[in-house]
């Protein structure tokens, strides 16, 4: 090869990975921004759809569910409250420590974990106070892209099961309570079952396909020395811990057994807040109450735009043709949950929850009247299901990729691993078909 030939060798290569680089660059700068991009178009869309209806902005506006707004704002900070108290710190290197750095254990462990965090606390709040111990784990056992790929797949689909299992755990079932169709009990004890046992599913689905290494245990005993030496000044304020608890406490049994026309959800959420910010301060307790007005503008305008929506009679007549096109009332819902589902995976789970919201309140209120608990956790189920199928349709999905890319996460070879759309896809569709085949034979069975 002559040395001409070999430059222009070097130069096809060395443009190709300048391709690559801009491309994976691209697809970064499009994630950090995909929020914002997604809240204008929100906006803008729902502004240029009410004046092509001639729907004045301050009608839509009157209608506005700001008491969503206000539970999801004062949840995120009572997490707050609850993660300076550094018991999920404790809790994650618990479990590290009892999985002994077992791969599988350690997916099952942290996916349960993930789930019941994510049915008390919002989503995005829970994966930011695991993560870093998280991280700290898998680059010491020294994982591999599959497992890597596998293991964040699992944590981002049970933050979804883990959010719709609880009345208050995400933005689709708080739209859901505070609809009217279902009451706070009534929801709790027909969703969690049901997202339990698909959390289960999944994670043993996954934990099989996990290959677990034989080694001696020393690499997974340095493991978990190297985390717990980096933790080792971690402080618990389980004086502060065990009143928060008796005020959250009190916030469920007020939404359980107070009516909502007696005291509203939103208000119940303002004073436990109160209460628990009464408490720090009697503990002389420090927090740092950050808001992230991103995660709120993004609901807000999910908000703005279905309002917008349910006033054209859009949904209206949609529910009218599926409801003469389908006369038998449970196909009538499970038609409903998988187009639901599919809008949730295409536009996310916030738009898909606030727009199709007015559809399951017009079927509520007919032949399935009196089965608004299951049509409620029906509907719950298509919106998380669809929350799974790609990376943007959950609402931490770009959120929790950021984080993993920017870890410095090494495979086997020591190659960076990079967690993103293109990764996550064969995952998604395979939690997809697992949560929607649940969803689907429940309520054939209970309906």
């Amino acid at each position: 090869m002559t040395n001409h030939t070999l430059a222009l060798s070097c130069g096809a290569v060395s443009g190709a990975a300048a391709g690559r680089r801009r491309t994976v660059g691209l697809f970064r700068r499009l994630g950090k921004n995909a929020s914002l991009l997604l809240i204008a178009a929100m906006f803008l869309g729902g502004t240029g759809l009410s004046l092509c209806f001639g729907i004045p902005v301050k009608r839509v506006m009157s209608g506005y569910s700001y008491d969503v707004l206000v539970i999801l704002i004062v949840m995120e900070l009572f997490n707050n409250l609850s993660a300076g108290t550094g018991i999920m710190q404790l809790l994650a290197i618990r479990i590290a420590q009892f999985s002994q750095g077992k791969k599988r254990l350690c997916l099952i462990l942290f996916g349960a974990m993930m789930f019941l965090i994510s049915s008390c606390l919002n989503n995005i709040s829970a994966l930011l106070m695991l993560l870093p111990i998280v991280f700290v784990l898998l680059k010491t056992i020294e994982v591999d892209r599959r497992y890597t790929c596998t293991f964040f797949a699992v944590i981002l689909a049970l933050s979804s099961t883990g959010g719709a299992a609880s009345p208050v755990g995400d933005f689709p079932a708080i739209v859901i309570l505070t609809s009217g169709i279902t009451d706070f009990v009534g929801y709790l004890t027909h969703a969690f079952p049901l997202f339990a046992l698909t959390s289960a599913v999944l994670l043993l689905v996954w934990g099989l396909y996990v290959r677990e290494k034989r080694d001696d245990g020393a690499v997974r005993g340095l493991a978990i020395s190297n985390l717990k030496s980096q933790y080792r000044n971690i402080e618990v304020r389980f004086d502060v811990l065990k009143w928060l608890a008796v005020v959250f406490l009190g916030m469920f049994l007020a939404w359980s057994f107070v009516p909502q026309e007696t005291l509203p959800p939103e208000i119940i959420a303002v004073l436990g807040y109160a209460v628990a910010l009464v408490v720090c301060s009697v503990k002389k307790v420090r927090v740092e109450q950050r808001m992230d007005l991103k995660s709120v503008l993004t609901i807000a305008s999910f908000l703005f735009f279905a309002q917008v929506v349910s006033q054209t009679g859009l949904l209206e007549r949609a529910a009218d043709a599926l409801q003469r096109g389908i006369h038998d009332p449970k196909l009538l819902v499970m038609a409903i949950m998988v187009i639901t589902s599919l809008v949730a995976g295409v536009f996310s789970a916030g738009p898909a929850a606030a727009a199709m919201m007015p559809v399951i309140v017009e079927l509520c209120a007919g032949p399935l009247s009196a089965q608004s608990h299951w049509i409620a956790v029906a509907y719950a189920a298509a919106i998380c299901s669809g929350s799974s199928l790609f990376m943007w349709s959950a609402t931490a999905g770009f959120v929790l990729s950021e984080k993993v890319n920017a870890a410095g996460l090494e495979d086997e070879t020591g190659r960076r691993m990079l967690w993103g759309v293109g990764q996550y896809l064969k995952y998604g569709l395979v939690n997809y078909a697992i949560q929607l085949s649940i969803a689907l034979t429940a309520m054939a069975l209970v309906l």
